[in-house]
């Protein structure tokens, strides 16, 4: 692994409502190796656009008819998730005497693994959480053990995915598992499993950016 580019966990998310989640599962990892936890907020640039047009409408919290959305009510979107970002990851980061980073970027989270590629060797990647999902915490007497899912690329992990997987599943006191879970002739991939996986850990270029973007769990890209 270049040292250059595993001196830092990366975490790279959209939407505040993931930010709890994803941060506990990187910091934990970040502390583990001793690394600096950098985390970027992705603005959607589809949503200025969206904005724009005159048509687009938002109905407001609690509210009981449409507003129309401007340009300037998404910025001070984005505005307003940054700084709670801010927070969270001030917050966990000194918790784990760990050095961290916030920066911002317009695009969109699919657009994250290359418009960051080539700055660490780790890339966690956040999508909002399904409606209902528990926010991560660390496990403890009454809670199950974290499920790291390690995802196989042409049906085997590589060995840098599997040694970050290890540490990671040991950093949150959890357990790994392969995924999609093997049959019991060990084809690959088994029948679904109703167990959700708290992160899966895959290789960068094993499925395409789209579809990450679109998993209900957060993804940890290795490589």
């Amino acid at each position: 692994m270049n040292p250059d580019l595993s001196a830092k966990v990366q975490v790279a998310l959209d939407d505040a409502a993931a930010g709890e989640t994803v941060l506990a599962l990187s910091s934990a990892l970040a502390r583990e190796l001793g690394c600096e936890l950098a985390v970027v907020y992705v603005e959607s640039a589809a949503s200025v656009s969206a904005a724009a047009l005159s048509v687009t409408q938002v109905l407001p919290h609690a509210a009981a008819s449409w507003l129309p959305l401007r340009p300037d009510d998404v910025e001070q979107g984005f505005r307003s998730h940054a700084a709670r970002l801010r927070l969270l990851t001030e917050r966990l980061a000194g918790r784990h005497a760990l050095r961290w980073s916030l920066r911002v970027l317009r695009g969109s989270l699919a657009e994250a693994p290359s418009l960051l590629s080539g700055e660490s060797t780790l890339l966690f990647l956040a999508t909002a959480p399904p409606p209902g999902q528990a926010v991560w915490r660390r496990a403890g007497p009454s809670r199950r053990q974290p499920l790291v899912a390690l995802a196989g690329d042409d049906g085997a992990p590589g060995a840098q995915a599997l040694a970050t997987a290890t540490r990671l599943a040991r950093a949150l006191g959890g357990v790994l598992q392969s995924w999609p879970p093997r049959s019991p002739t060990g084809a690959w991939p088994a029948a679904p499993t109703s167990a959700r996986p708290d992160v899966l850990v895959m290789t960068r270029r094993a499925v395409a950016p789209a579809v990450l973007a679109l998993l209900p769990y957060p993804v940890l890209l290795v490589g």
